[in-house]
């Protein structure tokens, strides 16, 4: 696992000029995510370096759509917390409209600014005066945003907008890169359980790969059913059969005595085959 150890780190900006403080950092993180960092600490590390590098925030908070739900995955502050919520009570707010338009979104002043009202009371009470949002670019997800809050009004010029603009772009790198590798992941898994009940009907069968594979297909359009959840189903219940042949074997040697007890061992495997003959539940079977 990839250490993320002085990325953001604000002593940085003390002795290194601020555009190669951005660059090296950008250069880290992007290191750190090929290396195979964690996505909750790679994306903890970059709200942190997005505090640390954009000029006028006070703190900044990756959030996106869950459910239907605003809810921040990231964030420097548990004041983001009270922000996501205010949004989502409201049905307004400068996340959810940079997520709306896919457009960064800047308020220089919630005090004067008309365009949410009702968030602007919530933020403007806990002390947040200037917004910026830019949206992750992040194909066939809900929405997300990395969002820079300011206690000052017209906390963000123009150097924050283009720092901002490359650390949300690497968000959306780290985001797209966790969920196509859950999806891999999955896809491995899948694979995995469709091979178990193809080898479980070549065995019941005597048959071969491809046509196990038929069957399983023939009666995933017949059942209306997945093949991917028919194949977990079917293994699902051979490992539910194998776990009641054995109990039934064990509970049967502690219950009928010696007599039980001395019977040959090839009866019992006699009686394990017979338990699993009709693993599958299918009448294909």
């Amino acid at each position: 696992m990839a250490q993320l150890g002085n990325v953001a780190d604000p002593e940085r900006l003390h002795r290194e000029p601020h555009d190669d403080t951005v660059q090296s950092t950008i250069a880290e993180l992007v290191t750190a995510l090929v290396r195979g960092a964690g996505i909750e600490d790679l994306l903890a590390k970059l709200t942190s370096a997005s505090v640390a590098l954009v000029p006028g925030a006070d703190f900044a908070k990756i959030s996106l759509i869950d459910d239907g739900h605003l809810r921040s995955i990231a964030a420097t502050s548990q004041l983001t917390a009270l922000l996501d919520g205010a949004q989502q009570t409201a049905g307004q707010g400068p996340c959810l409209d940079a997520i709306n338009a896919q457009q960064p979104i800047h308020c220089s002043d919630l005090r004067t600014d008309v365009r949410w009202p009702r968030f602007a009371r919530s933020a403007t009470t806990a002390g947040v005066r200037s917004v910026l949002c830019f949206p992750l670019d992040m194909p066939g997800a809900s929405g997300a945003t990395l969002s820079l809050f300011g206690s000052q009004p017209g906390a963000f010029g123009a150097s924050s907008d283009a720092t901002a603009a490359m650390l949300a772009n690497h968000a959306a790198m780290a985001l797209v890169t966790e969920e196509h590798e859950r999806q891999f992941k999955a896809a491995l898994a899948t694979r995995d359980v469709i091979g178990q009940a193809k080898g479980m009907l070549m065995e019941r069968f005597g048959v071969d790969s491809a046509r196990a594979f038929t069957m399983l297909k023939a009666i995933s359009q017949r059942t209306n059913t997945p093949v991917r959840h028919l194949a977990a189903s079917l293994v699902d219940r051979r490992r539910a059969h194998d776990d009641d042949a054995r109990m039934s074997i064990r509970d049967a040697g502690e219950t009928t005595g010696d007599e039980e007890r001395s019977r040959p061992k090839g009866n019992i495997r006699d009686e394990r085959h017979d338990r699993a003959e009709c693993c599958c539940g299918w009448t294909t079977c």
